[in-house]
């Protein structure tokens, strides 16, 4: 009765209603070296001092070897720890002014790692260091982590918790518009919060017809109205096909290798679609490309080969929510639609077609990547080109005001920006397919390049380089550091969007 009369007591003499206010808890495994940590507040205290040291340690060893100190106002302080894989040991010393109130007890964590993390393997190579935004963050799906500007992770995506495919590659890891993060895993769609919680799932796996099934690809948003949008598609199986198709989406979940020579056996879908669906997962509007690309004249389009294009590929969208129309990129076209939302009607088609071998190229834009629109007006692109003479580009582009009017580049700049390791455009020997581009408050812009460049920079409006990085991986055969596969790079723009991440996280 003596020890419940006690910790009662030591939870009524702060101000919170209950001791589970702190965090990280004995024996945590965190993601993550920038933590956010809380504790009970002292109703004497006006500030609080919270030290950390290396290693696992009782009340009476520590602080002898303090290495982080960090003074905060109230009963919430952000502190970095230097090294991922590592055990810490913390405690709060309350304070009324200078003068000591209360002492509290250590507590215990530790850091967890990933194979992406092992520095000897893979790394982000900073070679222009940031002045104006180096309090700035990037999301790579490439290695599934968040870099500060100086090329080190300080958070990596933990394995998820009942999703068994920890190997499996990633897209489009970003921080959401409601301060948590969301991405694609091997056709499945989700959001997490800092501490990799799943806070949502899109449906897996639903019939669509009897030889449909639905997935995702390339690209998923959260909006401001707490809805999901995602580009999706419908592989159709053969009619030669004798696998189950039950078996097909267990298969997806669980053995990546056998999902893999499953998909094989599946036709590659012509159209997709454009999907959201509410916080329940209800779907609650969709637009099919079908029903487009199938009212008009598809002849003008062909592949690189000159022949009949049969894949438009869907590989962007990008939701002007104040305005009400969604732009869709078309790899294969060379087309981004606008489209009206939630009608679905097409208001443009941008990107020009002839009659050539090579009908799918333009003047514009070739095998667009990563379309988004800025709030002055103006789209963006990301343009592979249609040439491997050609490097890509990221474009800007000015819409048509008045009937008369045509879309009009408007400003352009050469990828990549910096980088000793490339090899000459004369030597590639493959179009780009990917890369990403988005804009700053100042108009500058973070753009990533896919393989075989893989480097990630921030460009000023006046084309002047502010930051730039290599994402590379180690080749052991030749003991020599290589370009890593990167599809798209994003940003957390400032320390302010971070803490409001790292707050989401904590569990109320």
């Amino acid at each position: 009765m003596r020890n419940v009369f006690i910790v009662l007591s030591y939870c009524l003499l702060y101000s919170f209603p209950a001791c589970s206010q702190l965090f990280p808890a004995d024996s945590s495994v965190l993601n993550y070296r920038i933590i956010g940590f809380t504790f009970p507040s002292d109703p004497k205290a006006n500030n609080y001092k919270l030290e950390i040291e290396s290693g696992k340690k009782s009340g009476g060893e520590f602080g002898k070897s303090i290495i982080t100190a960090v003074n905060g106002k109230s009963n919430r302080i952000i502190a970095e720890v230097p090294t991922f894989g590592s055990s810490y040991c913390w405690r709060v010393i309350a304070y009324k002014n200078s003068k000591i109130v209360s002492t509290g007890p250590v507590h215990y964590f530790s850091t967890g790692t990933s194979n992406f993390l092992d520095t000897a393997r893979h790394r982000m190579e900073i070679t222009h260091q940031a002045e104006k935004f180096k309090d700035a963050y990037i999301f790579t799906d490439a290695t599934r982590a968040l870099y500060n500007m100086k090329g080190q992770p300080v958070w990596y995506l933990p394995p998820l918790e009942g999703v068994q495919r920890d190997n499996a590659a990633v897209r489009d890891l970003k921080l959401s518009c409601k301060g948590t993060i969301t991405f694609l895993l091997e056709g499945d769609i989700f959001e997490v919060n800092y501490n990799g919680k799943i806070l949502w799932r899109g449906p897996s796996g639903r019939k669509i017809k009897s030889d449909t099934l639905q997935g995702y690809h390339h690209e998923m948003t959260r909006l401001s109205n707490g809805h999901y949008m995602s580009l999706g598609f419908e592989p159709v199986l053969k009619r030669t096909m004798s696998v189950n198709r039950d078996s097909i989406m267990r298969a997806m979940r669980s053995d990546t290798s056998k999902a893999q020579s499953l998909r094989t056996s599946m036709r590659k879908p012509r159209y997709g679609n454009l999907l959201e669906y509410d916080e329940a997962g209800n779907e609650v509007w969709s637009w099919e490309a079908a029903k487009y690309f199938t009212s008009i004249d598809l002849t003008p389009y062909k592949n690189y080969n000159g022949g009949a294009q049969s894949d438009v590929h869907e590989n962007s969208f990008y939701f002007d929510e104040p305005n009400k129309v969604i732009y869709v990129g078309f790899r294969n076209l060379s087309q981004v639609l606008k489209i009206s939302y939630p009608s679905g009607k097409v208001l443009k088609a941008y990107g020009s077609i002839d009659q050539s071998p090579n009908g799918s190229f333009n003047n514009l834009f070739c095998g667009q990547h990563a379309c988004k629109a800025s709030d002055n007006g103006y789209l963006y692109l990301f343009n592979n080109g249609c040439d491997i003479s050609e490097l890509p580009e990221v474009i800007k582009l000015r819409e048509p005001v008045t009937a008369k009017d045509t879309l009009a580049k408007i400003w352009s700049f050469t990828c990549p920006a910096e980088n000793t390791n490339l090899k000459l455009p004369h030597e590639r020997k493959q179009l780009t397919s990917g890369g990403n581009v988005v804009e700053l408050p100042d108009q500058s812009l973070l753009v990533s390049t896919c393989s075989p460049y893989s480097s990630i920079f921030i460009v000023s409006k006046d084309k002047e380089i502010l930051w730039h990085a290599s994402i590379e991986k180690m080749n052991p055969a030749g003991n020599l550091w290589q370009p890593s596969p990167l599809y798209r790079a994003s940003i957390i723009q400032d320390s302010e969007q971070l803490e409001n991440l790292i707050w989401n996280g904590i569990e109320k």
